[in-house]
């Protein structure tokens, strides 16, 4: 019996005696071998699910290529685009990719339109590339739509003004143009900034429509414009401050009732800005709180600390080592007055200056300083030893910064083989304008300097003289990185006996800041024995362009040239050439130049260094 069990459970079909019966035996082996292959199949197939499951969950890289179009077009495109932006994020799995490929016939589609393309054409393909996919997109733009008709209509109490006249006459599109929808939007944009600058803070686009015909390939326009009526200036409230109200409403330059203006109320912002006492200037309109037509004004005001006190030290090689200290008193009364004390110390220069300052004099802009100093200067040409006191009216008058001012001045100095005490009743005048698209390192700019003083024996003064002096500097950008840096000079003593007037009120050129190559100072007429006494007549020029190499250095070339001379005379024109570094440093911008006298023989070298704005 065993032996028989044995026999067919090796797979022998003998039949099986059990008892009395016969029994014939099912084909064991047979089936256990059909069930294996099933399992063999079954795992077969899990193995090639589990290897499709892997290759789906695994990321790629994956690169979007787009032919057909270029420009702003193929860029608005990759902006739009969800596979492109996807991909820029990091890797993608298959199955990411296309379900952004899904979608970009309609992201193409909507991505064209602002460039009158509405009927595109895209045939797209996902293609394995070695270990990465690209996913290529060809792309028929179609016809460009262009205007059939623009229907524009202005309506309302500003209709006839000259600012909605003016917004109609630059209306961007015109029968026959491509519909472009960038103009069109920055139109409706600025005519409602247009708008709200001139008082009429409720005008609204009644309808705004583009229709478009996708078949013809046209568009009509509708545009219905309702100005509102015009606003005024209301009340002006001032959040609490120390100072009295009246002296606050000197900085207002508009009064209750006058029509709105922007640009008066930057004006106002601007006023308190520049005054020292508050470190934050927040001037808000409220037109939902206005009282009939008039709009109050809200002026949030922060205050900075009554007192500051400063202490520097610097260095640079017009001056050499400098220290300096200061102390301000920014709220003497409640009326604005302030104060301050400057001490600087160098090797060529000691001074104390103290300014007493009353604000809102004669205008809202302007300002009387009274000025007493004294300064004991010593560069290597002369020296002198000056006191001076009197007072300075300065305001803003047509863009620009007007300075009168009225001086004693004593000075006992020596320059070269001329020494003398100089008693002068200074009066003078000068002006200045600054613009510049940013204060640490424009890339445009330009500031203009004129000024004129001067002296008479007649009026209490031992000197007679006059003095002009211009100066001018433009800066212009060149590409993303390249600026040119252009500076002029050119000044004239007008008197009868130049070797009279103390070194303050002669010309010098050569330094940092005028022909460099040259020492500080060092360029003028010689005396008899040689001494450089300076000249009664300026002119200097410099041309200077900057290369931006990382955030925060530049390299530049420059050529400089000038003197001070008794005349205008190019033969005497001295001339400097180098290169230096810029730094963009936390405390401001910093030059070192290297430059070569090349006018003198030999070319001597010479090593400038200096610190603060270009303008």
């Amino acid at each position: 019996m065993k032996d028989d069990h044995k026999a067919n459970l090796a797979g022998d079909d003998r039949p099986i005696r059990f008892g009395d019966r016969l029994l014939q035996p099912a084909p064991l082996a047979r089936s256990i071998s059909a069930y294996g292959r099933v399992l063999a199949f079954s795992f077969a197939l899990l193995a090639l699910a589990s290897s499709h499951v892997h290759a789906q969950a695994k990321a790629y890289k994956v690169k979007v290529e787009i032919t057909g179009i270029d420009g702003a077009a193929r860029r608005n495109v990759l902006a739009v685009l969800g596979v492109a932006r996807a991909a820029d994020a990091g890797d993608l799995t298959l199955d990411r990719v296309r379900q952004l490929n899904r979608r970009a016939d309609d992201e193409i589609a909507t991505a064209l339109e602002p460039f009158g393309y509405y009927r595109p054409l895209v045939q797209k393909t996902v293609r394995p590339d070695g270990n990465a996919w690209i996913a290529q997109y060809v792309i028929a733009p179609g016809p460009v739509v262009r205007v059939r008709n623009v229907d524009l209509a202005i309506s309302g109490e500003g209709s006839d003004s000259p600012t909605f006249q003016g917004a109609v006459a630059q209306f961007p599109l015109h029968k026959g143009d491509t519909l472009y929808h960038l103009p069109y939007e920055a139109w409706k944009l600025a005519l409602l900034t247009a708008a709200s600058d001139s008082g009429f803070l409720k005008a609204a686009f009644d309808t705004s429509a583009i229709m478009v015909n996708r078949e013809e390939a046209v568009a009509d326009i509708l545009v219905r414009v309702e100005t509102g009526p015009r606003f005024r200036f209301g009340a002006v409230t001032f959040s609490p401050t120390p100072f009295d109200s009246s002296f606050l409403a000197t900085r207002i330059p508009f009064k209750r009732g006058q029509l709105y203006r922007q640009q008066q109320l930057l004006q106002l912002q601007s006023n308190l800005g520049e005054d020292p006492y508050f470190n934050a200037v927040e001037v808000i309109p409220e037109p939902d709180s206005a009282q009939g037509l008039e709009v109050p004004i809200r002026v949030n005001l922060a205050l900075r600390k009554p007192q500051a006190f400063e202490l520097g030290a610097g260095y640079g090689t017009d001056n050499g080592p400098r220290g300096r200290a200061a102390a301000t008193f920014r709220r003497l009364n409640a009326h604005g007055h302030h104060a301050q004390v400057e001490v600087i110390g160098s090797t060529n220069e000691q001074s104390i200056a103290t300014k007493y300052m009353i604000p809102a004099f004669g205008n809202p802009t302007g300002e009387l300083t009274l000025l007493a100093g004294y300064a004991l200067l010593n560069p290597t040409t002369s020296r002198s030893t000056t006191w001076l006191i009197g007072p300075r009216l300065s305001r803003r008058r047509l863009g620009w910064r007007e300075t009168l001012h009225l001086a004693f001045q004593r000075e006992d100095f020596g320059v070269g083989v001329d020494s003398g005490i100089a008693k002068m009743v200074l009066a003078g005048a000068a002006w200045e304008r600054t613009r510049a698209n940013d204060r640490t390192f424009p890339t445009s700019g330009l500031r203009v300097r004129l000024n004129v003083q001067g002296a008479s024996k007649a009026l209490a003064s031992n000197v007679t003289f006059l003095q002009l002096g211009a100066n001018v500097k433009v800066i212009r950008g060149l590409g993303p990185r390249f600026r040119v840096l252009a500076r002029g000079d050119i000044g004239r003593d007008i008197t009868s006996n130049f070797r009279s007037l103390p070194p303050t009120m002669r010309f010098f050129a050569g330094g940092d800041q005028s022909v460099r190559g040259f020492q500080y100072l060092s360029l003028g007429i010689r005396d008899s024995l040689g001494n450089v006494i300076g000249g009664p007549t300026l002119l200097t020029g410099s041309i200077e362009t900057d290369y931006r190499i990382l955030e925060r250095f530049a390299i530049a070339v420059f050529t400089d040239a000038g003197n001070a001379m008794s005349g205008l005379r190019l033969a005497d024109v001295e001339q400097g050439a180098g290169v230096g570094v810029r730094w963009l440093s936390p405390i401001g911008l910093i030059r070192v130049d290297g430059a070569w006298a090349v006018s003198r023989p030999g070319t001597p070298f010479r090593i400038h260094f200096s610190l603060g704005p270009d303008l």
